[in-house]
């Protein structure tokens, strides 16, 4: 089988790991890594071994090069990514792919022009249990679902960000929602704060108000002592209650409680694979570059939420959504 040459941009706490699960994959070869930083550079070139560079362009010009993954801060997601696009490499940006919505959809028109593949590292996608969650719900174990509450809390993030709780942290359950549910949001109402920095929002209440009828709760902070990443979902027949870290799953209505097994996998590993395999089979991208938009889309709207005190509708136009106060 044709293996596939990859290259991780941004060497940090997650780009590590990316470098840490291609360098042992099956199906792809890790070519090289680019890291601004020429210590961190050569430290992670040297444990992995792996070649180095801290030119971009350079690096890009690698001939083996057929795909990156782009874990560099997210305001640099539209550099970065445009000019792996204009290299002609196929990639994986990670959430919330970029800060911006018009930013979001510069990348993916370019991405098709250019025709290279372009995927979001929306991980929980990935998460066995969060399949196993969408099997259940596909075989209507749970009846009709009425409200699902996400949980995403923890301390301080080690990394330093560019963006809020609200797209790096709820977005992974704003997309988890969306995916298994099949519906988009149409209203969103929030409560923001910050606690740390008065740069962005440390903290989130919010619901969400899907066009099915389905209502999504989300409690996101980085303020929390103990890191929590669970997901209930309540329909008119029984209850699920998912554990993301440990991929557990428990089942319960009026008659008795279940726990399916689930067998373990790490989701980046997963993840990964995916993205390689779209590129050997020339499939269709999930998640894509416009599931990346909509998830932008509704957390600005929860941001305005924030900052209004108001519902924000989403209302569907022929050119996308557009945000209106209610």
């Amino acid at each position: 089988m044709k293996r596939v040459g990859v290259g991780v941009i941004g060497t940090g706490f997650w780009g590590e790991n990316q470098v840490r699960v291609l360098r042992q994959s099956k199906i792809a070869d890790l070519v090289a890594i680019c890291e601004k930083d020429q210590k961190r550079a050569k430290e992670i070139g040297t444990k992995y071994g792996v070649q180095w560079y801290t030119d971009l362009n350079k690096f890009l010009r690698l001939a083996t090069l057929d795909a990156v993954t782009v874990c560099t801060p997210t305001q640099s997601h539209l550099r970065v990514g445009s000019l792996a696009i204009e290299a002609g490499k196929n990639l994986l940006v990670e959430k919330p792919m970029t800060g911006e919505e018009r930013a979001a959809e510069k990348l993916v028109n370019s991405a098709k022009k250019a025709g290279v593949k372009l995927l979001v590292g929306f991980i929980e996608r990935f998460n066995p249990g969060v399949r196993a969650v969408k099997r259940l719900l596909d075989q209507q174990t749970v009846g009709d679902v009425i409200i699902a509450s996400g949980r995403r809390v923890a301390r301080w993030p080690i990394r330093i960000g560019d963006v809020g709780v609200i797209k790096d942290t709820a977005i992974h359950d704003i997309d988890a929602m969306r995916y298994l549910f099949e519906e988009e949001v149409s209203a969103v109402f929030a409560q923001t704060g910050s606690l740390r920095t008065r740069a962005y929002e440390d903290y989130a209440e919010m619901m969400l108000r899907f066009n099915g009828g389905t209502t999504g709760f989300i409690d996101a902070n980085w303020l929390t002592p103990r890191k929590v990443r669970t997901l209930i979902i309540t329909g008119s027949d029984a209850t699920i209650n998912l554990d993301y870290i440990t991929q557990e799953i428990t089942v319960e209505n009026s008659e008795r409680l279940v726990k399916p097994y689930t067998p373990w996998a790490e989701p980046l590993k997963v993840e990964l694979e995916n993205f390689i395999t779209t590129i050997l089979k020339d499939s269709t991208e999930a998640p894509s570059g416009e599931d990346a938009i909509r998830a932008i889309r509704i957390c600005d709207a929860a941001l305005r939420s924030g900052r209004s005190k108001k519902l924000v509708r989403l209302n569907a136009t022929r050119s996308g959504q557009t945000l209106s106060n209610n």
